[in-house]
């Protein structure tokens, strides 16, 4: 038997390269899909945690705010309910004010505790009769001193009356900054806050302080 040829494309299709040269190295980068999923991951994670640390960092700076808020009204509203106060009995609600930051413990707050006579012959509407101060370290003293005038808001000058004035002071400190930025202290750049509350006398007229 006699076998004819078939005729068809000359060559060994098998011999030549699928692609050649600069063009086909190319298309075969193109699609080789190997390592995209890791490069994305590597691109788009530092955005997302920025994104979580940012969102984690402003929740607990607004929830602090609101804490050192609480303090202030918290320690003028056990002051104003007192009949009369003294040094021990003073310390002792500003411990309790503190207890409110917990669990906050980056740093400790300053509370100043003052109680100011009102009367239009003080030009600035106030002038301070005692004080007593919690300073950070824990240690109390005087706070501003007696005799001194200060400032009273408008709505507060009433002639001849008695305001108590609380002042809370703490640093929010950032969880980045406790190991990063420093003041020219040593101590941990943060913000600042600070909340002024004023409260009348709930049962007398004035609230006196027997060794402030």
């Amino acid at each position: 038997m006699v076998t004819t040829p078939t005729v068809g494309r000359t060559g060994n299709s098998a011999n030549r390269p699928r692609h050649g040269g600069v063009f086909g190295l190319w298309r075969r980068y193109r699609a080789d899909r190997r390592g995209v999923a890791a490069v994305e991951f590597a691109l788009i994670v530092p955005l997302l945690l920025m994104l979580y640390l940012g969102t984690m960092e402003i929740s607990s700076g607004v929830s602090l705010n609101k804490r050192v808020a609480r303090v202030a009204s918290t320690t003028a509203d056990l002051v104003t309910q007192q009949s009369a106060v003294d040094k021990d009995r003073l310390e002792a609600i500003m411990k309790v004010g503190e207890s409110i930051l917990f669990p906050y413990q980056a740093d400790t707050p300053r509370i100043t505790i003052v109680g100011i006579d009102v009367d239009d012959d003080h030009a600035l509407g106030g002038q301070i009769v005692w004080s007593r101060r919690m300073n950070k370290d824990g240690s109390f003293d005087g706070g501003w001193p007696a005799g001194d005038e200060t400032w009273v808001p408008d709505r507060l000058r009433i002639d001849e009356t008695f305001v108590v004035m609380v002042q809370v002071e703490i640093r929010y400190l950032p969880l980045i900054t406790w190991v990063t930025g420093r003041n020219a202290d040593g101590s941990a750049v943060g913000i600042d806050m600070e909340e002024t509350y004023w409260f009348h006398p709930r049962l007398v007229d004035h609230i006196p302080c027997s060794n402030c």
